[in-house]
């Protein structure tokens, strides 16, 4: 066989061999030969060959950070940072799955690898025939029996330490997904939690810090003594992954925690710490707000507010008693609202549980039925509560989530107030001029 195209008559057989067709080398070899001849392109030669044989593509080559919701048939090669694992309940039966971190040089991504590849934290892999899905919001690679999985050399990707890691970036700039971050942070809350992974028990440190512009959720996957409440630390070498639609701080052992020459005082994180709204195009360009105030008018109160029925096994919104993933359950009653909220810079929709609803409209569950009885309809509830707050201002402080329904806050707290016009005036004015005055290049012939 020509020496030449052996790699290539190699990976066709590989790529056949995970749909479970087996062609012979020699037809192959002669076929991509006779292509070639007839100056055919390499890979489109391979790709005629794939789909004539076994109906598939090539796979389309990926870094991390080019990856979007619903792509298959790709090729990543990464680092794992981390690795799990954990029992689920498929067609009802225990499977063990394995979920971890992997890293390359644009990004990282949270995956699910459903097969034991006897993948350990460190190694580089390339990975073949994954698809991506979307899991709690993020984008996560996905790979199983019909992938495959080739360990390299460690070279094989340039070491994350090797990157440029001297400029802290702020909390409110991290963006999922991010590796080698380098930021200084406050602690404000910190503790030890037991969790198990593929190799048994762990011990791990949870937390929430703090700098002058955000709040965010932090996970150390190795023990620090530097991570104490009150202590203002230096990270280099973290990586960014979303958990539960919420941007987290991971520390890893490549990850360095030490404490900070410059402290962040009280008076460096008062705004963040006094819940100071924050205007919507402040933060919906993030991928996601830990604990944030906001404010504004509702303009929308969305259907499937008020009274609502879930499932008793899995909490999910159903209708008649019917689950679509446990069918025919008992439900149990809960009350919503969700709406949208306007502040002049953006907008987004807030969901209100059922002890905020009651604190705004002051229906309780068992009022909410008495309602929907004497109307004999449960969208009763959700007119009586857009009557009642179509139009008011309201003070919210909660978790902002991007995901595929769009930017959603799902509050914590929640208070009807009132927008006093001529002081918003004033500080829209004093933005304005402060804009104007430190515009670059722009002269003051220039601002009038």
């Amino acid at each position: 066989m020509d020496e030449k195209i052996a790699p290539h008559v190699d990976e066709i057989i590989r790529a056949l061999g995970t749909t479970g067709t087996t062609v012979n080398q020699a037809i192959i070899i002669e076929e991509l030969a006779r292509l070639l001849e007839f100056k055919v392109p390499l890979q489109e030669a391979k790709r005629s060959l794939l789909k004539k044989y076994g109906d598939i593509d090539l796979p389309s080559v990926k870094k991390l950070s080019e990856l979007g919701a619903g792509e298959r048939n790709i090729e990543v090669t990464a680092r794992i940072l981390e690795i799990n694992t954990k029992v689920v309940g498929i067609k009802d039966q225990e499977r063990t799955i394995f979920m971890g971190t992997m890293v390359d040089e644009t990004g990282a991504r949270s995956f699910t690898a459903w097969e034991d590849f006897g993948l350990e934290k460190g190694d580089v892999v390339k990975v073949t025939n994954a698809y991506v899905r979307m899991w709690q919001g993020m984008s996560e690679i996905n790979f199983g029996a019909r992938s495959k999985v080739e360990k390299l050399d460690s070279s094989a990707l340039e070491p994350l330490l090797s990157k440029n890691l001297e400029r802290p970036v702020l909390l409110a700039d991290l963006k999922e997904g991010e590796p080698a971050v380098h930021t200084v942070i406050r602690i404000m809350e910190s503790g030890q939690q037991e969790i198990n992974t593929k190799n048994g028990p762990r011990t791990i440190v949870t937390g929430i810090a703090v700098d002058s512009t955000a709040k965010l959720p932090f996970t150390s996957w190795v023990p620090s003594h530097e991570l104490t409440v009150g202590n203002t630390v230096e990270i280099k070498n973290a990586y960014m992954r979303s958990w539960q639609g919420i941007p987290t701080i991971n520390m890893g052992e490549f990850t360095s925690v030490s404490h900070s020459e410059t402290p962040i005082d009280d008076s460096d994180i008062a705004g963040v710490m006094d819940h100071v709204p924050i205007r919507l195009d402040k933060i919906t360009d993030r991928d996601g707000a830990f604990d944030v105030s906001i404010e504004g008018n509702i303009i929308s109160v969305r259907p499937g507010s008020g009274l609502i029925t879930r499932c008793s096994e899995c909490n999910r919104v159903i209708q008649k008693n019917i689950c679509r993933v446990h069918g025919l359950v008992e439900g149990r009653n809960d009350m919503r609202i969700k709406y949208i909220l306007d502040d002049g810079t953006g907008a987004l929709t807030v969901v209100l549980d059922a002890d905020l609803t009651r604190k705004i409209t002051g229906y309780s569950i068992e009022k909410a039925r008495e309602v929907a009885g004497a109307d004999m309809n449960l969208s009763a509830v959700e007119e009586e509560i857009r009557r009642k707050l179509m139009g008011l201002t309201m003070r919210l402080r909660g978790n902002m989530t991007k995901g595929e329904y769009g930017i959603t806050l799902v509050a914590s707290n929640v208070e009807v107030t009132e927008i006093n016009p001529a002081a918003a005036a004033a500080d829209l004015v004093k933005e304005i001029e402060g804009a104007g005055h430190h515009s670059p290049g722009q002269g003051d012939s220039d601002l009038w």
